[in-house]
């Protein structure tokens, strides 16, 4: 029974490193909400560490670890007005608008996580599947604290 606790709680442990030593965009500084490494590319959502109601920031960065491409917004901003999470029938959704485009990510409760962006006419621009991702938009706790910040109702 001791050698199934020590099994068990090294498997746990080896799981909670794994989720927590995910690549992503974000510095040392700052906490990654969330993130995703693709085939060419990482997608991160950092934070300031003192983001709260109307304090720090947010921003979604899209790139590699030597050279980070996009970011939204510009500028480090609040994330109130900027981002939406929307709670779908089976996991969350993550969106932003910028230069006419709709960017998307859907963090299912099963299955893999993507990221979709729209054109101003509807049509699919990208489609990104995560081969791996932190899962964390659809952690209560994530719900709870973006709910504070005024992106999640």
């Amino acid at each position: 029974m001791r050698n199934l606790s020590t099994c068990l709680f090294a498997a746990a442990s080896f799981f909670h490193l794994g989720a927590m030593a995910q690549p992503g965009l974000c510095t040392p500084g700052e906490v990654t909400e969330w993130s995703c490494t693709a085939k060419r590319k990482t997608y991160s959502l950092c934070a300031s560490k003192d983001l709260g109601a109307t304090t720090g920031y947010m921003q979604y960065r899209a790139g590699k670890a030597s050279k980070t491409e996009f970011v939204f917004p510009e500028r480090l901003e609040h994330p109130k007005g900027n981002f939406r999470l929307v709670l779908q029938a089976k996991g969350v959704m993550l969106n932003f608008s910028n230069a006419g485009y709709e960017y998307a990510i859907h963090e299912p409760l099963a299955g893999s996580t993507h990221i979709d962006v729209v054109d101003s006419r509807g049509a699919r621009v990208a489609d990104v599947m995560c081969l791996s991702a932190t899962e964390t938009l659809t952690l209560t706790t994530t719900m709870q604290r973006f709910e504070r910040l005024g992106i999640y109702r």
